[in-house]
C-alpha cells in the first residue's frame, strides 16, 4: 500500500512532462497560424486528463496544468475570428470529430465559450449541444472536472436578457447551470462506488475534497444578474431540494444544504424558509439536521443584526420604546392570568400553532398583509401577482408598493419565528430518530431568534418552553437526556430569558418557565439561579408584590433550601456526603450574599404591603436550615427599617404604633430563631440591640426592655471567649447610653446589669475598659437644640395606656466616679505594669470627658492625682532594665501597646488638657488641672 502513492505520483510526472510538451508545441504552431497542428498538440494534450489511476489532488494538478494551456488557446480562437482568419462555428464542427471522448469534449467546451462570447451567436444551441455532450463522460472524477471546466468557461458569457430568439436568456442559463449542477451532484454521489469497500473512508475523504466543484454551480446561480425571489421560489429552490432531497448521500445533503444557506441572499431565505425547512425533514437520518437548520437561524439572526444596526437610530429608539411598553403589558396580563389560566395563558394556544403559522411565498402584495396578520395564507393570486407586476410593470411597480415596515431588520409580513417553528415541530415529528440533543439544540436557536427578534412576544418563548418540557417528559428513561450535551442545551435555553429581559418578573409571565427549571437537575437549577440573582442586582429590580417575591424565590428555590437531588448536607450535624455537590461553607456564604442582597430590593411604597414581602420571604427561608445565619439578618435589617417608616408616618397612620409593634415582634422571633436553630450569638445579639434601638426611638418601654433582656440572655448564655464579651458589652453599653424610653426603675436595672457583667469579666484588662465606658451610662446628655421633657412613655402590654417617668437624661456623677475609680483599681491589679499605665491614660482620658461636660462629682484633684501616678510611672515601662516579657505584653484588649505609644499616648492627652486650659480661661475646673510638673518630666516646652 505504501507503494501506491509513490507509483501515483510517478504517473502524474509522467503526465505533467507530457503536458508542459505539448503546450510549447501548441503554442508554437499558434504562433505561426498552424491550428491544426496546434488542435492536435491540444489533443494529446488532454488525452492525458482520460486517467483513472490519480487521487482527486493529483488529478486536479494536472487539471490545472492544462487549464492553464487551453487559456492560450482560447485567446487564439477569439483573436483568430476577430481577424478573419478562422470562423468559431467551423471550429466548432470541427473540434467535434477527436478520436477522444475527453479531448473532443474539452476542446468543443473551449471552442464553444468562445463562440458564445461572439454577438449573434446562437449561444442556446451551443449551451444544449455542450450540455447533451458532456452526458458522454460517466466516469465520477473524469465528468466532474469535465463539468467544472464547462462551467467554468461559460460563466462569464451566460446570457441574462428576456430575448426568445436564438441569443438565449436568463430562463436559459438557469436551466443550463442547474443541469449541470445536477449531473456533476450524481457523479460525486456515484463517487463512492469507486474502488474496493475496505477504501471506502479514503474515498469519503476524496469526496469531501472535491465537494467545491458540486458547490460552484450554485454559486454561479446565486450570482447571476435578473435572478429575482420569484425566479428563486418558482425555478432555482425547488430544483436544488429536489435533487439534494433524491440522492439520499449524507455528505452531499450536508454540503449542498449548508451552500445554499450561505451563496443565496438573506432575502430570498427569509421569503422561502417553508420549502427548505420541508426539503430539510425529507433528508437522511444521519444528516445532522439540527446543524442546517441552526445555521439558517443564526444568518437570518445576523441579517436581522445588521439591519438594526443600518435602521435610523432614532426610529430603532421609538420601536425598541413600544416594543418594551407592549412587553409590560403582556407581563402584566400573563401574570394576573397565569394562576388562574395556567398554560392556556396566550391569545394562541401552542397546540394550534400547526395549523396558524404558514410563510408568505413572496413579498405581498397590499391586500396580503391582513391575511398575514390572521396567519393565513395568501391566496395563489396573491402569491404571483408582485413578481409578475416585475416584468409586466417596472418602474410602476415601485411606485405602488407599499412600505414594508421593519423591526429589528425582520419585515412585519415575514413571520420569522412562526415559520420556523411549524417547519420545526413538523421536521421532529417526521424525524423520530433525531437525539434529544438535537432537539434542544434547535430549540435553543428558535428561543435566541425569538428573544433576539421578537423581545414582546412572550407565547414564542413560553411555546418553546411547553414544547421542551415535553420532550423532556418523553425521554424521561432516555440515557441522553442527561448526558452534558443536553443539559448545556437545556441551560442555555432557560438562560436566554434571563440573559435577554431587562426585568427576571418577565419569567414569571411564563407558565412554563418554572415547571421547566425543576426538571433540569440540581446543578444546572443552581447556574440558573446564580444567573436570576445576578441579573436583579445589576438591574436593581424591584419586587413589589407578595406574588412576586414567591415567584422569584420559587424560581431560587435551589439556593434557599436543600433539594433532594444534591448532596449538600443540612444542618443540625447531619454528617457530610461525598459527591461534586459536596458542603463548601465559604461557597454557602457566598451565595446567601447575593440572596440576602436580593431582599434588599423587596419594596412596595404601601408599608402593610412591605410588611407582607418581608413575612412571605421569611416562609421561604426558613426552611433553608444552616442558610437562614445568612438570609434572616436581611429580613429582620428590613423590618427595622420599615419600622422607621411607620414612624416617619406616624401623623397618616392611626394604628402605627401596633403595626410597627408587629413587626418588632417579627425581628424579636426572627431573632430568637437565629440565635437558637444556627447559634449565631454574636449576629443574634447586634440584632436585638438593633430592633431595641428602634423600639425606643417609637416609644415602646417594655417591648424595649425586653429585647434587651434577650441580648443580656445571648450574653449571658453563649457568649463565652473574653474578647467577645468585651466587644458585646461594649455594644450594650453604647445602645443603652442613647437610650430614651425607660423609666428610672427599668433603666437602672438594665445599666446595673451591664455594669455587673463588664466588672465580671475574665481578663482585668478587659474589665477595667468595660467599667470605665459602663460609667457613660450614668451620664446621659440631651443632643444639642433637644428640649428634654420627662414625658411618660407607654408601655405595650396593658390595655390601659400605663405611664411611667421617664430616665432620660439619667445623670448620676456619683456614679459615674465610681466607675472610673473601680476601673483605676482594677487597672493597678494588672500584673504587667505597662498595661497598668496604659489603662490609666485611658481613665485619664475618661476623666477629662466628664470635667468637659461639667460632671459634679469629678473634680480635678482626681485629675492631678492621675497625671502624677501616670508621670511616677511612665519611667518604669520605658526603662531599659525591664524584663523583656513586661516591654511588649501580648496585649491590652488584644493589641500591642509599646512603650512609645503609650508615652506618645500621654504626651498627647498633657498637650490637650493645656490647650483646654488656655481656651476657657474663664472655666475655674480646668484652670485647678495642674500638668507642670508631668510638663517638665516628659520634657515637654509650654
Amino acid at each position: 500500500m505504501a507503494g501506491v502513492p509513490q507509483e501515483e505520483g510517478k504517473m502524474l510526472g509522467e503526465a505533467l512532462n507530457i503536458v508542459k510538451i505539448q503546450v510549447q508545441h501548441m503554442k508554437r504552431f499558434l504562433e505561426t497560424d498552424q491550428l491544426m497542428d496546434a488542435l492536435k498538440s491540444a489533443s494529446t494534450m488532454l488525452a492525458e486528463l482520460r486517467t483513472s489511476s490519480l487521487s482527486p489532488k493529483q488529478y486536479y494538478e494536472l487539471y490545472m496544468a492544462v487549464f492553464d494551456a487551453l487559456r492560450h488557446l482560447s485567446n487564439y480562437l477569439s483573436e483568430a475570428h476577430t481577424q478573419g482568419k478562422h470562423h468559431l462555428a467551423d471550429l466548432y464542427e470541427l473540434v467535434q470529430y477527436a478520436g477522444n471522448i475527453v479531448p473532443r469534449l474539452y476542446l468543443m467546451i473551449t471552442v464553444g465559450s468562445v463562440y458564445m462570447s461572439i454577438p449573434e451567436a446562437p449561444v442556446k444551441e451551443i449551451m444544449k449541444d455542450m450540455m447533451e455532450m458532456s452526458r458522454g463522460v460517466q466516469h465520477p472524477m473524469r465528468g466532474l472536472f469535465l463539468r467544472h471546466y464547462l462551467s467554468g468557461q461559460t460563466r462569464d458569457h451566460l446570457p441574462v436578457g428576456t430575448d426568445e430568439g436564438p441569443t438565449g436568456n436568463l430562463q436559459d442559463s438557469i436551466s443550463f447551470v442547474l443541469t449541470n449542477f445536477i449531473e456533476m451532484n450524481k457523479l460525486w454521489v456515484r463517487l463512492q462506488h469507486q474502488g474496493h469497500s475496505r477504501e471506502r473512508e479514503k474515498r469519503e475523504l476524496e469526496r469531501r475534497e472535491l465537494r467545491i466543484l458540486v458547490g460552484t454551480n450554485l454559486v454561479r446561480l446565486s450570482s447571476l444578474d435578473g435572478v429575482d425571489l420569484e425566479m428563486y421560489q418558482r425555478i432555482i429552490l425547488p430544483s436544488i431540494m429536489e435533487q439534494v432531497v433524491n440522492c439520499k448521500d449524507v455528505i452531499a445533503q450536508e454540503y449542498l444544504m449548508e451552500v445554499v444557506i450561505q451563496v443565496f441572499t438573506d432575502e430570498f431565505h427569509l421569503y422561502s424558509l417553508g420549502p427548505f425547512l420541508s426539503a430539510t425533514a425529507q433528508l437522511q437520518p444521519s444528516v445532522n439536521i439540527k446543524q442546517i437548520v441552526i445555521a439558517l437561524i443564526d444568518r437570518l439572526a445576523a441579517y436581522a443584526a445588521r439591519e438594526a444596526e443600518n435602521e435610523n437610530p432614532e426610529e430603532t429608539k421609538r420601536q425598541e420604546e413600544a416594543a418594551a411598553k407592549r412587553l409590560a403589558e403582556r407581563v402584566k396580563e400573563a401574570k394576573s392570568r397565569v394562576n388562574g389560566a395556567g398554560s392556556s395563558t396566550w391569545s394562541t394556544p401552542a397546540a394550534d400553532v400547526d395549523t396558524t403559522w404558514s410563510t408568505p411565498a413572496s413579498p405581498p402584495a397590499p391586500d396580503a398583509d391582513k391575511t398575514l396578520a390572521n396567519g393565513e395564507s395568501p391566496s395563489a393570486d396573491d402569491e404571483k401577482s408582485p413578481t409578475s407586476a416585475v416584468s409586466e410593470k417596472g418602474k410602476e411597480k415601485e411606485t405602488e408598493a407599499p412600505v414594508v415596515k421593519k423591526f429589528r431588520g425582520i419585515p412585519e409580513n415575514v413571520r420569522l419565528f412562526e415559520v420556523f417553528w411549524h417547519q420545526v415541530v413538523e421536521l421532529i415529528k417526521a424525524r423520530p430518530d433525531l437525539s434529544i440533543q438535537d432537539i434542544t439544540a434547535l430549540l435553543v436557536s428558535l428561543m435566541n431568534l425569538s428573544v433576539s427578534c421578537y423581545p414582546d412576544r412572550l407565547e414564542y418563548v413560553d411555546q418553546i418552553l411547553s414544547f421542551a418540557s415535553e420532550k423532556i417528559k418523553e425521554f424521561a428513561n432516555s440515557p441522553d437526556l442527561h448526558a452534558m450535551q443536553t443539559t448545556n442545551y437545556l441551560a442555555s435555553l432557560l438562560l436566554a430569558p434571563i440573559n435577554s429581559y431587562q426585568s427576571i418578573l418577565t419569567l414569571l409571565a411564563l407558565p412554563h418557565y418554572a415547571p421547566l427549571l425543576l426538571l433540569q437537575p440540581f446543578s444546572t437549577r443552581r447556574s440558573l439561579s446564580h444567573s436570576i440573582i445576578s441579573s436583579i442586582l445589576k438591574n436593581e429590580t424591584i419586587i413589589e408584590t407578595p406574588d412576586d417575591v414567591n415567584g422569584v424565590l420559587d424560581l431560587c428555590q435551589v439556593l434557599i433550601k436543600d433539594q433532594l437531588d444534591s448532596s449538600i448536607p443540612g444542618p443540625q450535624g447531619v454528617p457530610r456526603r461525598q459527591g461534586i455537590h459536596h458542603f463548601d461553607r465559604d461557597e454557602m456564604a457566598e451565595e446567601q450574599g447575593w440572596v440576602a442582597r436580593m431582599v434588599h430590593l423587596f419594596r412596595a411604597d404601601s408599608l402593610d404591603v412591605q410588611f407582607e414581602l418581608l413575612q412571605t420571604a421569611r416562609r421561604h427561608f426558613e426552611a433553608g436550615g444552616e442558610r437562614i445565619r445568612y438570609t434572616y439578618p436581611a429580613v429582620i435589617t428590613n423590618a427595622i427599617k420599615l419600622c422607621r417608616r411607620y414612624k416617619q408616618r406616624e401623623q397618616d397612620i392611626t394604628d402605627w404604633q401596633s403595626k410597627t409593634q408587629n413587626v418588632l415582634k417579627f425581628c424579636r422571633q426572627l431573632t430568637s430563631i437565629l440565635f437558637t436553630q444556627v447559634e449565631a450569638p454574636a449576629i443574634a445579639l447586634r440584632l436585638f440591640l438593633l430592633a431595641a434601638q428602634i423600639s425606643d426611638e417609637c416609644g415602646f418601654e417594655d417591648l424595649t426592655y425586653d429585647l434587651y433582656v434577650q441580648a443580656f440572655t445571648v450574653y449571658e448564655d453563649s457568649i463565652s471567649d473574653s474578647r467577645a464579651q468585651l466587644q458585646a458589652i461594649t455594644l450594650i453599653i453604647g445602645t443603652l447610653q442613647n437610650a430614651r424610653v425607660f423609666g428610672v426603675d427599668n433603666y437602672d436595672t438594665l445599666i446595673t446589669k451591664a455594669a455587673l457583667h463588664g466588672a465580671k469579666l475574665l481578663k482585668k484588662p478587659h474589665q477595667a475598659s468595660a467599667v470605665h465606658l459602663a460609667s457613660h451610662m450614668f451620664w446621659q446628655e440631651a443632643q444639642p437644640g433637644e428640649t428634654v421633657e420627662r414625658k411618660p412613655s407607654v408601655t405595650a402590654t396593658s390595655d390601659e395606656s400605663q405611664e411611667t417617668v421617664k430616665a432620660y437624661p439619667h445623670q448620676d456623677s456619683k456614679r459615674v466616679l465610681e466607675c472610673l475609680q473601680k476601673s483605676l483599681r482594677i487597672a493597678n491589679s494588672a500584673i504587667e505594669e505597662i498595661v497598668t499605665v496604659q489603662l490609666y491614660c485611658d481613665a485619664l482620658d475618661q476623666y477629662l470627658f466628664y470635667l468637659d461636660r461639667k460632671a459634679p462629682a469629678v473634680l480635678p484633684k482626681f485629675i492631678n492625682s492621675l497625671v502624677e501616678i501616670i508621670t511616677s510611672s511612665i519611667d518604669n515601662i520605658a526603662s531599659p532594665d525591664v524584663h523583656p516579657s513586661q516591654r511588649a505584653p501580648p496585649g491590652l484588649i488584644d493589641g500591642v501597646q509599646t512603650p512609645e505609644m503609650i508615652s506618645r499616648h500621654f504626651r498627647n492627652t498633657l498637650l490637650y488638657i493645656q490647650s483646654r486650659k488656655a481656651s476657657a480661661a474663664g472655666d475655674a475646673s480646668w484652670q485647678e488641672v495642674d500638668v507642670v510638673g508631668a510638663f517638665l518630666k516628659m520634657g515637654i516646652h509650654q
